[in-house]
């Protein structure tokens, strides 16, 4: 079984991240209040400002695909296939994604952490509200 929740918007792991997923996994799965977590990675990601995976060319050989946002599991084989298509001479999916907006995060590299921290305490806290 996977279970996630373990993100860390700051770039740094937790200490023990099993001590960080397992109280929302027993909240979801009390049942296992006794099972070993055997393998514990903390899901460093790539963000994009508008959360949309982007993709694109480097090169008239070289394609990328990047910024899944935390939702790598549901949208890398999809866009795989959309890059393995493009590479097929197969265009309209491809077109369609590699022209989506890219946003660069405001403040550059110097304020991308912090801004990101932020926003993601934010959130959580609306979350945590009920708002």
């Amino acid at each position: 079984m996977l279970y996630g929740g373990g993100i860390s918007y700051g770039g740094q792991d937790p200490k023990d991240l099993t001590e960080v997923i397992r109280p929302n996994m027993l909240k979801t799965f009390p049942q296992l209040a006794k099972v070993k977590i055997d393998y514990a990675w903390s899901g460093n990601f790539a963000l994009t400002l508008t959360r949309i995976p982007h993709i694109g060319r480097l090169s008239d050989t070289v394609y990328f695909s990047h910024g899944d946002s935390g939702h790598g599991v549901t949208t890398t084989h999809l866009l795989g296939k959309i890059l393995g298509e493009m590479v097929a001479g197969h265009a309209e999916r491809y077109d369609v994604w590699s022209s989506l907006p890219n946003l660069p995060f405001p403040g550059g590299k110097t304020f991308r952490v912090p801004l990101t921290m932020l926003g993601a305490w934010w959130y959580g806290l609306r979350d945590r509200l009920g708002l």
